[in-house]
């Protein structure tokens, strides 16, 4: 070896031996080394009734070994429609030395007791509380609780770590939300949405307990008479109290504990992510990846990882007291993504992972401001106006929330207001949430203004990067709503949703502006042109552009196989979904939206079906007239004995009303046994 090599060697030595060391006292995460049994037992709560909890129990290799718990609380029936789903997640962390708890909401599943009133109910977080007390004080337990969950689970474990509960060690909140209003599935952005969840969780409801499936007095008294949660949100169109009660947004110093976030960015959720990260002081753990609302290691598209693993350091570090090195990493781990054409299908985005710090301190605002011939500069032009008609059926395109992969965007930007940058020279990434600048009027007294953000390729092919919407009556607030006064013009300023997006030579930067957003939201009632003021002082887009600089980058590891039930399978049938279609008569100016999908599976002999139908339509020269017409459907096959529960959903609007029927039956051996309806007209508040 020459002088120069040998330098250089020692050099590294020098340079990493430190590194290396540092790195030598980390301890890897837990082993998979424990077998486990699977045991049912109850909790029970201090009025008496009893919760039903599957507990995935490690075999201790030492006398008197105890062990930490981790805690999901859902109302999605985990003996029959999550049997297979908990499987792989359950058995992963008690084979690494975690009592893996899954307990049904009272009122669900294998639960005793009444449905509770609404997600997220006081009832509901007590009940957690109480489970988790009971939970430390087992005889396996080492006494320390991790909550966790991917939707639902992850918000009641933020909800339920800002109670407080003293055997409360540590959460893991997979995409979830602080904001119940703005940012969950009944109001997004502030505007009233429909779709498949609202359907399926009222059917879910309504079915008798495992294992038996009683229909008995006391499965009509608790279940199938229960009032729809659908009905009681549609109630609370405008926020308030009842969702800010338990809304983390509004008090965020009421959680003290360490929390891991975990999002993508094709979720709906994923906003709440960096909001918690700028404004919670305690140690916290992030993740943005590129999938929808799914699990980072199966999402699509990819890439994946192993979110397992990572959930083990840090499961490790805070229950068991083992230092795996995850707190000395950075604290927010964001993919960013390459431009990329549009395409529905997509299995694995472009792009590439990094550490950053949340806030991004490197951030430069670059404003570009819409001016004449539909273009974007960056300095405003002269004063200009330009009108909108509104077309009710605009924005399938961005299908069914803010999140999914998205088709060619050029249709809806055919229906919008459009303004393009100049063809770029250079690469632009941005990291964070786009802001926008309208100035605005309206020829009526409601309007919603929807912004989109998009990449504009060489060919013409247009894509989603992300976009927002502003409930034009909640301009001034969201708690205190008022209508526009036609004609008069107005300030509009609101975020896009968060986004990574690397904008690439020849491309341009597109800002589309509209009024409608179907189906994704309820048309507002009323046919109008809207008018957009260019100029100084007017509409202008503001964009988080992130300059290069050299990241650490995450050491996550690839997928591993799920271990899969011995006593259960999926079986084929059309898929989830399975068909998707639109239908325009431009006869009667409609346009109608469908979707279906059917799933099948089967649990120790028993043959399960779930079928799923909605349909939205709207009309373009009468949006009032706007519908969604539902039906969900469960069948049980227990033997000779058919069980099929059936829920009818109808919404129809009218300029002042939403007007709505939900019909839920019970069959057996396909007799109708009972049927409930509830039929009712109610206000449209500012929606």
């Amino acid at each position: 070896m020459g002088k120069r090599s040998l330098s250089f060697f020692l050099f590294l030595c020098l340079f990493y031996f430190p590194l290396l060391t540092h790195q030598a006292e980390y301890e890897d995460p837990s082993a998979s080394i424990y077998d486990f049994e699977i045991i049912r037992d109850w909790l029970e709560m201090k009025d008496g009734v009893r919760l039903s909890a599957t507990l995935f129990l490690p075999i201790a290799k030492q006398e008197r070994e105890k062990f930490p718990v981790l805690f999901e609380f859902l109302p999605y029936r985990k003996d029959d429609s999550f049997y297979l789903r908990d499987y792989p997640l359950y058995s992963y962390f008690a084979r690494r030395g975690y009592v893996a708890v899954k307990v049904d909401i009272r009122g669900t599943g294998s639960s005793e007791g009444m449905v509770p009133p609404r997600e997220y109910s006081e009832v509901e977080l007590e009940d957690a509380v109480s489970c988790i007390r009971q939970l430390a004080q087992a005889p396996w337990s080492n006494g320390n609780v991790g909550m966790w969950g991917i939707s639902w689970g992850g918000f009641n474990a933020i909800q339920v770590a800002m109670r407080r509960p003293l055997e409360l060690k540590a959460i893991l909140a997979m995409d979830a939300t602080d904001d119940l209003y703005h940012d969950d599935v009944h109001f997004i952005d502030g505007a009233f949405h429909v779709d498949q969840y609202e359907l399926s969780i009222d059917t879910d409801l309504g079915l008798p307990r495992w294992p038996k499936y009683f229909c008995d007095e006391d499965y009509f008294k608790n279940r199938f008479n229960a009032y729809p949660w659908f009905l009681t949100y549609l109630k609370q169109q405008k926020d308030g109290e009842f969702w800010r009660t338990n809304s983390l947004r509004w008090n965020y110093q009421s959680i003290q504990i360490p929390v891991y976030l975990i999002g993508g960015l094709l979720d709906g959720y994923r906003d709440s992510i960096p909001r918690m990260l700028e404004n919670m002081n305690v140690p916290m753990k992030a993740v943005i990846g590129p999938w929808p609302h799914a699990w980072p290691d199966n999402g699509v598209p990819g890439p994946n990882y192993e979110w397992r693993r990572e959930a083990v350091r840090w499961w490790d570090y805070w229950l068991k007291g083992r230092d795996t090195g995850i707190m000395e990493e950075p604290r927010f781990a964001v993919f960013v993504r390459d431009s990329h054409l549009p395409d529905v299908h997509m299995k694995t985005t472009p792009g590439h992972w990094r550490y950053e710090e949340w806030p991004i301190q490197r951030t430069s605002w670059t404003t570009l401001y819409p001016g004449e011939n539909h273009l974007m500069g960056l300095s405003p032009g002269e004063s200009l106006v330009d009108r909108l008609k509104y077309v009710p059926s605009s924005g399938i395109a961005a299908l069914y929330w803010w999140g999914d992969p998205t088709g060619d965007m050029r249709k809806e930007d055919a229906e919008s207001l459009v303004y393009d940058s100049q063809t770029l020279g250079d690469s632009i990434e941005i990291i964070g949430f786009p802001r926008v600048r309208l100035r605005v009027s309206a020829d009526a007294k409601l309007a919603h203004w929807i912004v989109r953000l998009e990449d504009v390729h060489p060919d013409g092919s247009v894509s989603l990067v992300t976009g927002g919407l502003l409930n034009g009556a909640q301009r001034n607030s969201r708690l205190f709503p008022e209508y526009l006064t036609p004609g008069e013009v107005y300030e509009l300023e609101f975020p896009l949703h968060f986004t990574t997006w690397t904008f690439k030579p020849g491309h341009r930067i597109r800002l589309a502006v509209s009024n409608a957003l179907f189906p994704m939201i309820w048309p507002t009632p009323y046919p109008m042109t809207t008018q957009l003021f260019l100029g100084k002082d007017s509409t202008s887009l503001e964009l988080p552009v992130i300059p290069f600089s050299q990241r650490p980058i995450p050491n996550f590891f690839p997928p591993e196989a799920w271990e899969e039930r011995p006593d259960a399978r999926p079986l084929e049938g059309p898929g989830w979904p399975y068909k998707h279609t639109v239908t325009r008569d431009l006869d009667r100016s409609t346009t109608t939206v469908e979707l279906e999908a059917e799933k099948r599976w089967e649990i120790q002999g028993r043959l399960y079906t779930s079928i799923e139908k909605v349909a939205y339509q709207t009309d373009d020269l009468d949006p009032a007239r706007s519908s969604f017409f539902g039906e969900g459907g469960h069948i049980i096959h227990l033997g000779i004995r058919i069980l099929e529960l059936k829920l009818l959903v109808s919404v129809v609007s009218d300029e002042k009303n939403f007007n709505v029927k939900i019909v839920r039956q019970i069959f057996e051996q396909n007799k109708l046994v009972k049927e409930r309806r509830w039929e009712t007209s109610l206000p449209r508040e500012f929606q």
